[in-house]
């Protein structure tokens, strides 16, 4: 998904607002004694922490937020992670009230509707971070729908501010190296669950292919439900070492 930046007067308010949500969150005081890394602080803050309830849906988020994160990679990340949350809830209220009125022009009542307890959550989690690396993957997901899960991975050199790609991890050949190792990890796995190429299965990774670093500094490179195998298999990932 392509960084885009806020405009001067939205950014503004955003920042206004979701400082306030940072000096009165709780859960930034618990995240902050709960992370410990090099130096004894993390890096990753629980932005803002709330929970929304309108009696058809509740929505729950955790936003994060790399801190110290004034210019470069890391600042187009706090703010991709501002407008893909907030595009994400307002996705999630129009697909349950489109929902909703299928629902009722079909006979079912307002209190079935409510009864369903539609949930919408939004949360992060931390990979992996040292002094050097933070790898951080921010989830969303409607418990009513599979096919509306969003997970988007943001992996930073804490050195230079900048973001850390597969080449950066695995060399100039990496395509070729990850596809090695993700087609002997299919071919050793017995469970049947993995597509074969005619049905869409496993081909190659690309550039954009979605990866965190775990915490012993290996990639690990994650597919979509039903992209390369049946949904019992949830979202595989593959763990590439040199």
């Amino acid at each position: 998904m392509e960084l885009k930046k806020t405009t001067g007067l939205v950014a503004a308010c955003a920042v206004f607002c979701f400082t306030a949500g940072l000096n009165i969150s709780p859960t930034f005081a618990t995240d902050m004694q709960a992370n410990p890394v090099l130096g004894g602080i993390s890096r990753v803050l629980t932005f803002r922490s709330y929970e929304i309830s309108d009696g058809d849906k509740t929505i729950s988020t955790e936003i994060p937020q790399v801190d110290g994160a004034e210019e470069g990679y890391s600042k187009d990340v706090n703010e991709q992670i501002q407008k893909i949350v907030a595009d994400y809830e307002a996705k999630a209220a129009e697909d349950i009230e489109a929902y909703k009125e299928a629902f009722l022009a079909t006979g079912g009542t307002e209190e079935e509707f409510e009864a369903k307890n539609i949930k919408v959550n939004v949360d992060y989690e931390v990979k992996c971070e040292t002094e050097d690396t933070l790898s951080l993957v921010l989830t969303g997901y409607e418990d009513w729908n599979a096919s509306t899960v969003v997970t988007e991975y943001y992996n930073i050199n804490l050195k230079d501010n900048s973001e850390i790609t597969l080449e950066d991890l695995l060399g100039p050949d990496y395509i070729n190296i990850a596809n090695e190792s993700i087609k002997a990890q299919i071919d050793a796995d017995s469970s049947g669950l993995y597509f074969d190429e005619e049905m869409g299965g496993f081909t190659t990774i690309t550039p954009e292919t979605n990866f965190y670093i775990n915490e012993a500094g290996n990639p690990v490179i994650v597919f979509q439900k039903y992209e390369i195998a049946a949904g019992a298999a949830g979202m595989p990932e593959f763990e590439i070492t040199r």
